[in-house]
């Protein structure tokens, strides 16, 4: 029974080495929910390598003998408790993408976390938990019953929070996690009431592989697809912004200019240069880029229109938080449907306002014209206002977990907020300085 069970064990280490490492290797390093995954993959095969060093010894033990069992078991116990933090914090990262979860899931884990590694540590020195004796090998401590509960009450959380959250998992989905909750609870009940049975290692490394196969790699699948569909958007904003209509409007009011006044033309050239040089450059950004010069490239886009528009257009601007990032032409997008959609049609014109404030929690960046507008609660007549507008809230999202909110009224104009969390670093800082 020694020899099989050190066999389990073995394959349980490997099979989580091999999965945890192809992770790591293949996918996307920076993503919490494949470091999650790697670190509930190490994690087992830490259990399982710990566990095995409890069948290769028979007592009484040498001096190495009981130093190796003595760490492995200390290895054995301690791992189960990160091991399904870890898996609390894979399903949060997870169902984070689909859904809006609360903030103290893990509270209660790290508590247990805290409480249960002290207890692992004390058992070295009086072995409530278990013992390791040169005489007698491994023992149950009088309190094992004890060690078993803090990992079972993270485990039943974790299928509360499966549970609770079903709804936003596919059929698929939902089995894997449930593989990954009942198959150690079952291994668990075996292996306390029979004890010589290492099953739990075997089970929880199964349970992982069920889940590589009906979610991690279907997720790894969703994401190549997703960086697809924004790349396919980064070119149609790219394009959408470069309309023929705006590129014959305004080489005519260079040629114009070139008549009347040339350095007023020198200046116009300038700025439709850089102005295609930084839609050009959009199309290949993948990062967010600073609010600067984002508002750089919208205002070019502006001094242009208002060299057509004259009175016709004006512009605000209100700009007191700058320190963020975002992803490119996410605000030009956004004044162009303003200028194109809401301004221009008026006989009299209108004003695009821009206007970007902190608050405390996000930066909000609004862009409002007081022009046509349109019911918010119909597809729009032009049906590139919509895909304009769809680029940019899944850019958002994707690019730096923002959002876009956009509301308007026939008749009433249109405004359209982006909300973008600040990140831990950022510094507070306040600038009201106009472009």
């Amino acid at each position: 029974m020694h020899q099989f069970n050190i066999a389990l064990d073995l394959y349980s280490a490997l099979l989580c080495l091999v999965l945890g490492v192809y992770v790591l290797v293949s996918g996307d390093r920076r993503d919490r929910a494949n470091l999650c995954f790697a670190g509930i993959c190490a994690c087992n095969a830490v259990m399982a390598l710990g566990d095995m060093t409890s069948w290769m010894f028979a007592a009484p033990l040498d001096g190495v003998e009981h130093a190796v069992m003595l760490v492995g078991t200390f290895s054995f116990y301690v791992a189960p408790a990160p091991l399904f933090m870890f898996f609390t914090s894979y399903i949060t990262a997870y169902l984070g993408k689909r859904t809006t979860l609360p903030h103290d899931y893990l509270r209660l884990s790290v508590a247990l976390f805290a409480l249960y590694t002290a207890g692992c540590v004390v058992s070295l020195f009086n072995g409530m938990f278990f013992r390791v004796d040169p005489a007698t090998g491994y023992e149950r401590g009088q309190l094992f019953w004890l060690a078993q509960v803090v990992p079972v009450i993270l485990h039943l959380r974790n299928a509360a929070i499966v549970v609770r959250h079903r709804g936003c998992l596919e059929r698929k989905e939902l089995l894997g996690f449930a593989s990954y909750i009942a198959l150690p609870i079952v291994a668990e009940v075996v292996q306390v009431a029979f004890y010589g049975i290492a099953l739990m290692n075997t089970a929880v490394a199964l349970a992982i592989l069920l889940v590589f196969l009906s979610i991690q790699s279907e997720r790894k699948a969703l994401l190549a697809q997703r960086e697809r569909e924004l790349a396919e958007a980064r070119s149609d904003i790219m394009l959408s912004q470069i309309q023929p209509h705006f590129l014959y409007n305004t080489l005519a009011a260079i040629r114009e200019l070139c008549a009347s006044d040339p350095a007023e033309a020198a200046r116009t050239v300038t700025d439709f240069s850089s102005f295609l040089r930084e839609n050009m450059a959009s199309l290949t950004s993948k990062q967010p880029i600073p609010f600067e010069r984002e508002l750089r490239h919208t205002t070019t886009y502006l001094n242009l229109e208002q060299r057509r528009f004259g009175d016709r257009l004006r512009v605000e601007f209100d700009i007191a938080s700058r320190d963020f990032e975002l992803p490119p032409l996410a605000v030009q997008a956004l004044v162009e449907n303003a200028v194109r959609h809401g301004v221009s049609p008026r006989e009299e014109g209108g004003c695009v306002r821009v206007s970007s404030r902190d608050d405390g929690d996000e930066h909000v960046v609004e862009v409002r014209d007081d022009g046509m507008g349109f019911d918010s609660a119909a597809a729009p007549d032009d049906e590139r206002i919509h895909v304009g507008i769809q680029n940019v809230r899944v850019r958002l999202a994707e690019g730096c977990g923002g959002t876009l909110d956009v509301r308007s009224a026939p008749g009433e104009g249109t405004v359209a907020v982006i909300r973008i969390p600040r990140t831990p670093r950022e510094p507070e800082h306040t600038d009201r300085r106009h472009p």
